[in-house]
């Protein structure tokens, strides 16, 4: 299972496509016991750019409310929205999310 360079899982972070090649570990990625915190960590590296916020003229306790704002808007956003994003990244790199996730009873 080949996994990602740093700068490809950045992309992989804002939604890119991964190469072929890296299909086994989005798999992996996507549908393993910790897949919920790794979505939460893609989210995270999303709201970085955020801390520019903090360079903004103000008060201190404007320029650390602003970016803690944003990340804490952002793991909420992505927590409520996780289930269809993992749908739509597995979709995105040639799974069928209703074969890979459903429930052998």
């Amino acid at each position: 299972m080949t996994r990602p360079g740093v700068l490809r899982w950045i992309a992989y972070a804002f939604g890119a496509r991964l190469p072929v090649r890296y299909a086994p570990w989005v798999l992996h990625d996507l549908t393993c016991r910790t897949w919920f915190l790794r979505h939460l960590a893609r989210s995270a590296v999303q709201a970085t750019p955020a801390a520019l916020l903090a360079l903004l003229p103000g008060p201190v306790w404007l320029k650390v409310a602003l970016p803690l704002f944003v990340l804490f808007s952002t793991l909420f956003m992505a927590t409520l929205f996780s289930p269809m994003v993992r749908e739509k990244r597995l979709y995105q790199h040639g799974y069928l999310p209703e074969v890979v996730l459903r429930d052998d009873e």
